[in-house]
Parts: structure tokens; C-alpha cells; sequence
């Protein structure tokens, strides 16, 4: 129904076979390519 609605292809099982490859986005790279942890955000609960 999700197909029906939302089109052809929208859910598909993770064993078909994929039409096109698969690129990252360059431009939404980070500048940092490695995370140091103090620069990783704390959130206390």
C-alpha cells in the first residue's frame, strides 16, 4: 500500500537488486574527516 501511495519503488526488500550505485555526497562532507571526542556535543539527562 506504502508503494501504491507513495510510488513505485518507495519500500523495497534488501535483497533486490539495486538499479543504480550508490555515491556519497561530497558536498555534504564534514572539513573534519575524523571526530575528536571533546568535540562531540555531552548531553546530560
Amino acid at each position: 500500500m506504502i508503494n501504491q501511495q507513495f510510488g513505485k519503488g518507495t519500500i523495497r526488500l534488501a535483497s533486490e537488486q539495486q538499479s543504480k550505485r550508490w555515491t556519497m555526497r561530497r558536498e555534504l562532507l564534514s572539513p573534519r574527516y575524523t571526530t575528536q571526542w571533546r568535540d562531540t556535543p555531552r548531553v546530560l539527562c
